[in-house]
C-alpha cells in the first residue's frame, strides 16, 4: 500500500465540507500514517481538517485513479497526519469511467432541446437531443448533481450522431467539458466513484 501511494501523484483531499477540498503534497509515509502538507489551503479551509475528521483522498496511479477513505490523526497548521488504509480502491483503468446520471443538466438556450443524459463522467457526457448541436460551438452548461452540488462549465460537442426509432429522429451528442474548475472536476470524480461502488455492491448482493 505504501509503495502504491508513493508512486501516485496529483493527490487531492476532500473533507466532509466539500468546498474545502484541496491539493496536498506527501512529506513522509510510514506503516501507520501519511504525513502531508495542504499547500494551497486557506485558514478558513483548515478548520475542516481537525483531528478526527473523516476525509476522502483521490490521486492518479499507474493503473488509473486511486481512492481511499481515512481520518486525520494530527493537525499542525497545514501539516497533517492521516491514517494509512489497509487497502485502496482502484477506481478505473481508463481516465474517467462513464456512469448513469441522476440529476439535472441545462444548456444555455437549449433547455427544451435535451431529451436525456445517457451517461456522464468527469471528462464529459453523452446527451440525447431533439435537434443537433453545433460542433463548432461551446455551450454554457450547468450540471446539478444529486448531492445539491452545482457545476458550471462549457460543453464542447465532439461527436454528433443521428438516430431513428419508433419515436422519431434524435441525436446522440458526445461532448467534453471546457473551462471546468478543479473543484468541480473532483465533484464529478467523486460522483462517478460513488455510482460505480453502488452498482458493484448491487451486483454482488451487498
Amino acid at each position: 500500500m505504501r509503495e502504491i501511494i508513493k508512486k501516485g501523484h496529483d493527490f487531492r483531499i476532500i473533507p466532509q465540507n466539500f468546498e474545502s477540498a484541496t491539493i496536498f503534497e506527501i512529506k513522509n509515509i510510514n506503516d501507520n500514517n501519511i504525513e502531508i502538507e495542504l499547500t494551497k489551503a486557506t485558514l478558513e479551509e483548515l478548520k475542516d481538517y481537525q483531528k478526527g475528521a473523516k476525509v476522502e483522498v483521490f490521486g492518479s496511479g499507474t493503473d488509473g485513479l486511486l481512492f481511499f477513505e481515512t481520518s486525520i490523526e494530527e493537525q499542525n497548521g497545514k501539516n497533517l497526519k492521516i491514517g494509512i488504509p489497509a487497502n485502496y480502491n482502484n477506481i478505473q483503468r481508463r481516465e474517467y469511467s462513464r456512469v448513469k446520471f441522476m440529476g439535472e443538466v441545462n444548456l444555455e438556450n437549449e433547455k427544451d432541446n435535451i431529451i436525456s443524459v445517457e451517461d456522464i463522467s468527469a471528462g464529459g457526457m453523452k446527451l440525447i437531443t431533439k435537434k443537433p448541436l453545433d460542433a463548432t460551438k461551446d455551450y454554457k452548461m450547468q450540471i446539478k448533481l444529486i448531492n445539491n452540488l452545482t457545476i458550471n462549465c462549457l460543453l464542447h460537442p465532439i461527436r454528433i450522431e443521428e438516430q431513428k426509432d419508433a419515436r422519431g429522429t434524435s441525436y446522440a451528442i458526445s461532448g467534453c467539458y471546457k473551462e471546468i474548475s478543479s473543484i468541480d472536476r473532483i465533484a464529478l470524480v467523486q460522483y462517478s466513484f460513488k455510482i460505480l461502488m453502488e452498482t458493484e455492491n448491487k451486483e454482488n448482493g451487498r
